[in-house]
């Protein structure tokens, strides 16, 4: 039906005889369409926008799987096999991973963050350089020199202006790489956005930290991302197949490493989305029940404006005026608050993206290109339509067929009876909807918090870090005659040493020690076997997490020691090799046995007598419970890995320490550039900064959603009060206590209130299962939680109740008469 711009000029006029009224509704409006447009956003660019590269669909991810692990790294011996027998399947097969590398060579020293990538990784983009070329098969040959491909960043700042840099010859941890491209300033590589540096790896396999031996023979670490390109018409499922049976192959052919092992494959766009995926559809869903909340805020602000004019309407329908422009009418009126609606939730869209790309955590991808595009812009004006139709249907639909006779007769009280009924069933909606929102809020909250109380297993607080990644020269040395490097370990204990006996003196430190990562930092994971311990599965050998520790680790990071005793000084490379074992390792592998004096394989011929055992410590994520770890004493280590970290423990703010520590690191070693250097409780802000964010957003929303369902149970009651003015001051009358007349309503209240927490909790019980895996250490069907919400719906429920109440209590006999 089109509506004529006089019935929407009416409609203006409606507002200016109404401003009150005008403004709620605009309001309500704009609220749920800007916060709707502004997630929708988020999610188009995130979720729905394909990724910039040619024909994105056919990028996937491939990765291992073992019984405990459905995504793992893959073994560079088996990448190289998949790419040999695949080829039927793929396009393209490249291999990469991330480092981080000090700088050296046209311009100042500095960290950077790099890619080693086999020379497929860019054919299998589609991405063509900006200038000179990118890694080709060339690279991959034997004996191939370092080549380096820039981003347009770092070409900027280490060359300026517009200079191409080819030819120029860069340093990368001792390492010289010829310059032999550079990136489009529009490319970003989503799985790490601000890679710097692209460089080849060895024989096709990424070397993002040196490997003792040929690593194109290892099957047993576990190192490599792999990225394909399917050939036209192949599917992720039958690359997924095809991955299944060269494992399965490999599985006969070399069962000591890859018994139990399979392949997994998925798209590119779902690898960059991983977890954030549940998070922004809560968010979606979130605000377009809000929307609706608003929506039907809006369409009983239109029924309570109808019901005072239906006299009006019976009047010109008496004299003739057909439904249609009746109708026409209404939706004319309903479109005149559409528009400044609209108006206004664009801009809140607009303002709110900002601040959601501003808050958001670094953990959701492609924020940078989130924007208000024009899909965003038509999204937001469909959803303004859609919803102007939804919230003047009803109205419409009351004003299309006036009853006469009776309105003239008994004007009002008619009016009021003919929309009693969708009063009603609206504010139940918008309660109810209300309450899944509370319910959900609070099973966020409560989620949060147990994060919060999560025993860590170690102290954070008080406690400093800093990271580094060892530069080749002069912590790696080279291996005669075989062009690889192992590692040199007397030059990382002198600067170990340095720096722990520098911050050792340093007022206000309790305790510095030093360790291969930093708390919450993940370790290197390792096979290992256990003397005397029956012969595992195939499959099935125990693995841990390895870090090699100085003397105080334990005291400075907290970590109670359980039995047998920590490290001491007396721990060095001449004395017996000693172990540590946590809790977790001891249960697994141990079967409740005494861990003191058992030995510990691992590396080949190391042998390490364990001499304690430790408390769990989480060492990757806060919600993830502690692995298996084994801890061994720096001087008895040779590990080619170049991690290390320093941690300092003080009574005082940790950050004040960040100079001294910077300075002795600095004075230990003035070419080692510091990867990271802040206090562990930042690590921790940083870990709890998602579900901070989704849970803030939902509580908002919720609220919101909560305030206006309140409004619309006072208005709806409002309406019912004065609609029943004669038969409450009847009542009066006929001697009916105050107490009764408040009774009488909040009685109708509770009736409603009884009915939408019924239904919100119908609807909560069905979406636990889609939510569970948002939770953390709650159940989505808790009743304490439950009641909790219905509680928090309620009490505000009743206060709104309460006022209309009060005023039916007052009603006198006069009153009827007024009335009539």
């Amino acid at each position: 039906m089109r509506v004529d711009m006089r019935d929407v000029l009416a409609g203006f006029r409606q507002c200016r005889r109404a401003p009150a009224l005008a403004a709620a509704a605009i309001l309500s409006i704009g609220l749920g369409v800007g916060a709707t447009t502004a997630i929708f956003g988020v999610v188009r660019h995130v979720l729905l926008r394909p990724l910039p590269f040619p024909e994105p669909d056919r990028l996937v991810m491939a990765w291992e799987t073992s019984p405990d692990n459905p995504s793992r790294w893959v073994a560079p011996a088996n990448f190289l096999d998949w790419r040999r027998d695949s080829a039927h399947v793929f396009e393209a097969l490249a291999a990469f991973d991330t480092y981080s590398a000090a700088l050296t060579g046209g311009g100042a020293p500095e960290r950077v963050r790099g890619i080693s990538a086999s020379g497929a990784f860019f054919t299998t983009l589609g991405q063509p350089p900006a200038a000179g070329r990118l890694l080709g098969p060339d690279d991959d040959r034997p004996g191939a020199p370092c080549v380096a491909v820039l981003s347009d960043g770092l070409r900027a700042r280490r060359f300026g202006g517009t200079s191409p840099a080819l030819g120029a010859t860069l340093v990368l941890d001792g390492r010289p790489c010829a310059v032999v491209g550079v990136l489009p300033a529009s490319f970003s590589f989503p799985l790490q956005p601000a890679t710097d540096i692209w460089t080849n790896g060895d024989r096709g396999v990424p070397r993002a930290f040196p490997f003792p031996g040929d690593v194109t023979t290892v099957r047993d670490s576990h190192l490599l991302f792999v990225l394909g390109r399917l050939r036209p018409g192949m599917t992720v499922a039958t690359a997924e197949r095809e991955l299944q049976a060269v494992m399965a192959r490999l599985a006969v052919a070399y069962p000591d490493t890859n018994t139990g092992l399979g392949a997994h494959v998925d798209t590119l766009q779902a690898a960059v989305v991983g977890d954030v995926r549940p998070v922004l559809i809560l968010l979606q869903v979130t605000v377009v029940v809000l929307l609706l909340v608003a929506s039907a805020n809006v369409a009983h602000l239109l029924l309570g404006q109808l019901a005072a004019r239906r006299r009006e309407l019976a009047v010109r329908a008496a004299l003739g005026a057909r439904r249609g422009v009746l109708v026409r009418q209404v939706l004319g009126e309903a479109l005149a608050l559409a528009l400044p609606g609209a108006l206004v939730g664009l801009l809140l869209a607009v303002w709110g993206l900002d601040l959601l790309v501003a808050l958001a955590p670094p953990s959701v991808p492609r924020l940078s290109e989130v924007a208000i595009d024009p899909v965003v812009l038509g999204f937001g004006l469909l959803l303004t339509c859609a919803t102007t139709l939804a919230f003047a249907l009803v109205p419409a639909v009351g004003a299309s067929a006036p009853a006469v006779a009776p309105m003239l007769d008994h004007g009002h009280r008619v009016a009021g009876r003919r929309h009693s009924g969708w009063h009603r069933a609206l504010v139940v909606g918008e309660l109810a909807l209300a309450h899944l929102l509370v319910v959900a809020a609070l099973l966020l909250s409560a989620s949060l918090l147990a994060a919060t109380r999560v025993d860590l297993g170690f102290a954070a607080t008080g406690r400093l870090t800093a990271q580094l990644n060892l530069a080749r020269d002069p912590y790696q040395q080279p291996v005669p005659g075989g062009g690889e490097f192992t590692s040199n370990p007397r030059p990382r204990q002198q600067l170990i040493d340095a720096v722990l006996t520098r911050m050792a003196g340093t007022p206000g430190v309790r305790a510095v020690a030093a360790s291969f990562t930093a708390p919450l930092g993940g370790a290197p994971n390792r096979g290992v076997g256990i003397e005397g311990a029956p012969e595992p599965p195939r499959g099935q050998e125990p693995d841990a997490d390895f870090q090699a520790v100085s003397p105080d680790y334990f005291r400075t990071l907290g970590i109670t020691v359980l039995e047998g005793r920590a490290f001491t000084a007396m721990d060095d490379a001449r004395a017996p090799a000693v172990a540590i074992v946590n809790r977790a390792f001891a249960a697994r592998y141990l079967e409740g046995r005494s861990a003191i004096g058992r030995v510990v394989r691992f590396g080949g011929s190391r042998r390490h007598q364990i001499v304690g055992v430790v408390g769990d410590a989480r060492n990757r994520q806060l919600e993830r419970a502690a692995e298996p770890a084994m801890f061994v004493p720096f001087p008895q280590n040779d590990e080619s890995w170049p991690f290390l970290a320093v941690t300092v423990w003080t009574d005082g703010d940790p950050a004040a320490l960040a100079p001294q520590l910077r300075a002795a690191l600095t004075a230990a070693d003035p070419n080692q550039p510091i990867s990271s250097l802040r206090p562990v409780d930042d690590v921790l802000a940083e870990q709890l900064a998602p579900r901070r964010f989704t849970t803030g957003l939902v509580a908002l929303f919720g609220l919101l959603a909560l305030v206006l369902a309140t409004i619309g149970a006072y208005g709806v009651l409002s309406l019912s009060v004065s609609t029943r003015t004669r038969e409450i001051a009847v009542r009066s009358a006929l001697g009916a206590s105050a107490a009764r007349l408040r009774g009488l309503v909040l009685g109708e209240a509770t009736v409603l209130v009884a009915l939408a927490i019924t239904i919100g909790l119908a609807l909560a019980l069905a979406a636990a299962r889609l939510g569970q895996s948002l939770l953390f250490q709650v159940s989505s069907t808790s009743p304490a939680l439950l009641a909790s919400a219905a509680a928090v719906v309620v009490v505000p429920a009743l206060i709104a109740a309460y006022l209309p109440a009060a005023r039916a209590a007052r009603a006198q006999p006069i009153d009827a008469l007024r009335a009539e």
